[in-house]
């Protein structure tokens, strides 16, 4: 008993050491970003890092999104290689990165899902100077709960104490609010609406203005001017899984590759449709949808079955990834007719998918969109177009 009371008590004084630690590094760098919501976190990540670099301040980026990287104060950017899953003691790491490069700013991607991982994450480990909480979405339903309300209570936990919060999330604007007085954190509403669609064509990929109005309002709260800014935010690389269109010629036929598989919940698939209805003449296409599924996202694939049936109109759906048969039974109750479904879980290789693909259709247009999780079969068709294919 006296063996196991030692051993705790040097694991305690071990573990306030490596705090207090961790927190001289922290207090080392004056301005912290902290960014979390539901999508688009990596996006606005990376906008708001190439503003401050444009004005000239040495930050260090760090995005958690389809492939985790880290950005460095030139732009350059390497993948961070996991030995086993995402887990937030990751961003002390980066801290230590960011102290040994005597950084000005760090901008970072909020790692954690379960909201009191999200606590801790900023209360005890990032400390942030400024909040961003892009949205709120349903999504991670299985570690959060149903309901948007519980997105956003769990998504509070990452408002800074005594610091600013910058967002672009209208309904649950009142809820952060509440909480962010309490912490004595001002509250800034980065207004999507004051940016143009003119802007918006400037991007090389499809950005959405509420990314950018959050990453401008916190370059303006470090006092970069608006077309500074805006010249760093054009220059941003876009991430790995960032929303793009890919054209590729085969056969005699064009394959339209939309990816939409990070956009990974129905209200930021169905803005994609809406622009996607907008940008092309669907009439003279063939529509096809490519699910893709995992299997620690359930309640996803199901949602996702029911949105391709009742709110997305295809001529047909592809399925792969792990949960098919799952995904394809959900499909076949909304009375979808199985000659219009085509599971592919046991193909894993994109040129034979696409011959099929080229075989079942006759006309010279198709039009495919891929959605639900970039994971697995998602990131093969993102490599196979980014390789293959002719970005748009």
């Amino acid at each position: 008993m006296f063996i196991i009371l030692i051993f705790t008590l040097i694991l305690l004084i071990y573990g306030i050491f490596e705090q207090n630690s961790h927190l001289r590094k922290a207090n080392n760098i004056p301005i912290r970003i902290h960014v979390n919501g539901t999508r688009g976190k990596s996006t606005t990540t990376r906008l708001i890092a190439s503003g401050l670099r444009e004005a000239g301040f040495k930050v260090l980026a760090k995005t958690t999104g389809t492939l985790p990287r880290v950005i460095f104060e030139d732009g350059t950017e390497v993948t961070i290689k996991r030995r086993g899953n995402a887990n937030i003691i990751e961003q002390l790491q980066f801290f230590k990165e960011a102290t040994k490069r005597k950084v000005d700013a760090i901008v970072l991607e909020c790692m954690a899902i379960n909201p009191e991982l999200q606590w801790v994450s900023e209360h005890k480990m990032v400390k942030s100077t400024i909040g961003v909480i892009t949205n709120v979405r349903e999504d991670h339903l299985e570690e959060i709960g149903f309901g948007l309300e519980n997105m956003a209570n769990a998504l509070s936990f990452t408002i800074p104490q005594e610091g600013i919060l910058v967002t672009s999330e209208k309904k649950y604007l009142p809820l952060f609010k509440k909480r962010a007085d309490k912490l004595k954190t001002k509250t800034i509403f980065a207004h999507p609406g004051n940016i143009s669609n003119k802007l918006l064509e400037k991007f090389r990929y499809m950005n959405f203005k509420d990314n950018i109005s959050m990453a401008l309002q916190v370059n303006k709260l470090l006092g970069i001017e608006n077309d500074i800014a805006l010249q760093g935010i054009l220059k941003a690389a876009p991430d790995p899984g960032a929303l793009k269109i890919y054209e590729l010629s085969q056969k005699g036929k064009t394959i339209i590759f939309i990816n939409a598989f990070a956009a990974n919940d129905l209200h930021s698939t169905l803005l994609i449709w809406k622009k996607v209805k907008k940008d092309f003449n669907l009439n003279n296409l063939m529509l096809l949808a490519i699910i893709n599924n995992r299997e620690d996202r359930v309640m996803r694939n199901i949602q996702f079955s029911h949105l391709l049936v009742n709110e997305l109109r295809f001529h047909k759906i592809l399925i792969v990834g792990s949960l098919s048969k799952l995904v394809e039974r959900a499909l076949l109750k909304q009375k979808i007719s199985s000659d219009n479904i085509l599971n592919l879980s046991k193909i894993t290789d994109i040129d034979k998918i696409l011959n099929l693909i080229l075989q079942f259709t006759k006309k010279d247009k198709i039009l495919c969109i891929g959605v639900g999780n970039t994971k697995g079969m998602g990131q093969k068709f993102i490599e196979y177009f980014s390789t293959f294919g002719e970005e748009k």
